[in-house]
């Protein structure tokens, strides 16, 4: 029985990256799949969170294991130093915890028989399925993604400062009929409060309101 588990388990070792779910890399190893996570004190050596990509890239080198990552800059590094990954890819969308879990459950065995069958593949681990990519490739294919969201991000931001920059100009421009009626309204309440401030003045001289 022994034999059997351990024969079902994937060969993979794999590093989980801080910035995914730690608990979906958690629920894995209890599951019985070789993963580790940066900032785990349950393996001797792995690297704190806040390192840098250069240190962890280096701890998997060392450890023989494959980053699982959705980290653009950490992609473009594994590249250049010729690191093995596996690139969780959302296309742009927000990947919750479950849908980490759904993913990562789902196609770990893929990822197994992907980087199995070629030594210098990369692994692409979009929502409904994994695919066979070249590292370069893949970190082409995320610096893209981070530039469209950037553009988005601006456009957004322009477009609510340009909102704003109508309003108050709108607010400066109104027409002088507008603008004396307004005048005439602070007035008038200026006039009233000044009306029943001098009431009360007069009042605390009034002999017939002293005894009230």
């Amino acid at each position: 029985m022994t034999r059997t588990k351990a024969a079902s388990r994937p060969r993979l070792r794999l590093l989980w990256d801080e910035l995914l779910s730690v608990r979906v890399a958690a629920a894995l190893r209890e599951l019985g799949f070789n993963v580790s996570w940066i900032g785990t004190d349950r393996d001797v050596g792995v690297p704190a969170k806040g390192s840098t990509d250069a240190q962890v890239i280096e701890y998997a080198r060392r450890t023989n294991q494959v980053i699982v990552t959705s980290n653009h800059d950490m992609m473009l590094l594994c590249d250049e130093a010729k690191q093995r990954f596996v690139w969780i890819d959302p296309r742009s969308r927000k990947l919750t915890t479950e849908k980490q879990v759904l993913l990562c459950f789902s196609q770990i065995r893929h990822w197994e028989e992907i980087l199995g069958a070629d030594g210098d593949v990369c692994v692409r681990a979009l929502r409904t399925k994994s695919e066979a990519i070249e590292s370069g490739e893949a970190a082409r294919l995320a610096g893209q993604r981070f530039k469209s969201l950037q553009r988005k991000q601006r456009t957004k931001t322009k477009r609510r400062n340009d909102d704003a920059s109508l309003q108050l100009v709108a607010a400066r421009d109104e027409s002088p009929d507008d603008q004396g009626e307004a005048d005439a309204a602070r007035q008038e309440l200026r006039t009233v409060l000044g009306d029943h401030y001098e009431d009360g003045i007069d009042a605390l001289d009034d002999p017939d309101l002293a005894d009230q």
